[in-house]
Parts: C-alpha cells; sequence; structure tokens
C-alpha cells in the first residue's frame, strides 16, 4: 500500500503508530497529512524516524557529503529536521497536542550492537555469501561501513532519532 495515499477511509484508526518509515518517504509533509487523515478524533499518532538536525547553522559541505553518502548507500529520498515534522503536523490543523524528544540517546547503543552482531556472527554472512555469491559479501562489508557511518552522524548530533507524539482533534 501507498503510504502517501491510503486506501482506508478518513478517521479509520484509533491509533496511528509509524516506526521508521518516515526517512523513507519522498513527501514527508503528504506522509503526516495522510497518517492524520486516517486517524480517528481523539486517536493518538506516534511516529520514530531519523531525522537531520536543524539546517541553522547551514550544513558544513563535510555534513552535507555524509547526508548525500546515506541518501544514495540506503536510497532514502532525504531527511528532514524534528521542528519540521513538528511544523508539518500542526500546518494539518487536524492535531493538537503535538510533542517531538530527540531519543538519540537513548537508541543510540542499538546501533553500534546491531552492527556487532553481524559482524561477530560469521554464520550469517557465510550463509549468505554461499547463497547469493562474492558480492552478497562486499553488500555486508558496505552496509556495515554505512551503518558506523550512520552511528558517527548520530553521535557528532548531525542526526537525531526523532520521537513524535500527536492526539487529532
Amino acid at each position: 500500500m501507498d503510504a502517501l495515499n491510503m486506501e482506508f477511509e478518513d478517521n479509520t484508526f484509533d491509533m496511528v503508530w509509524a516506526c521508521e518509515s518516515g526517512e523513507h518517504m519522498p513527501d514527508k509533509k503528504r506522509y503526516v497529512e495522510e497518517m492524520s487523515r486516517v486517524l480517528a478524533p481523539k486517536g493518538n499518532m506516534v511516529v520514530a524516524t531519523w531525522c537531520e538536525r536543524d539546517p541553522v547553522p547551514m550544513f558544513t559541505a563535510e555534513e552535507r557529503k555524509t547526508l548525500n553518502f546515506l541518501y544514495a548507500e540506503w536510497t532514502h529520498p532525504y531527511f528532514i529536521s524534528l521542528n519540521k515534522y513538528k511544523e508539518y503536523m500542526e500546518g494539518t490543523e487536524l492535531l493538537e497536542q503535538v510533542d517531538t524528544a530527540d531519543w538519540t540517546e537513548q537508541t543510540l547503543p542499538a546501533w553500534r550492537h546491531s552492527v556487532w552482531v553481524g559482524v561477530w556472527s560469521p554464520w550469517y554472512w557465510l550463509k549468505v555469501t554461499f547463497r547469493k555469491g562474492p558480492g552478497a559479501f562486499v553488500g555486508f562489508l558496505r552496509e556495515v561501513y554505512t551503518l558506523e557511518k550512520f552511528h558517527k552522524s548520530m553521535v557528532s548530533g548531525l542526526m537525531v532519532y526523532g520521537m513524535m507524539r500527536a492526539v487529532k482533534k
């Protein structure tokens, strides 16, 4: 189903929970509008997604290079800031009590863990390599590198793990 044009009727769900999907959406504003549309009055919306830091001050050349790498490697169209998500939520005029929080500190250990689980579990990558060929191992190494780059972007503050909550009027 297309998350930007869902087949559900208006006001269908008492709760909308979107976990790490916003970063994949080519139109973040439409994404928020569509989730708001299918949420029933008095229903709760909770969104967890990767966000870039606020763009003021402007991104440095190195930060822009890192963002472009992450977009290309993971085929993400672009990231937006937590404040931009809040602006989109409030802009629907359907949502109230819009709250946001940066959960980077709480989620950061999981990123490092996810990298090392794969690295220290050779059975997984050996199985994949034998099944899909040597290119799969190269892909595995690229993913480890990308996750490490992503981890560093979270540590530096370039990226944040955004949590949002709102209630439909």
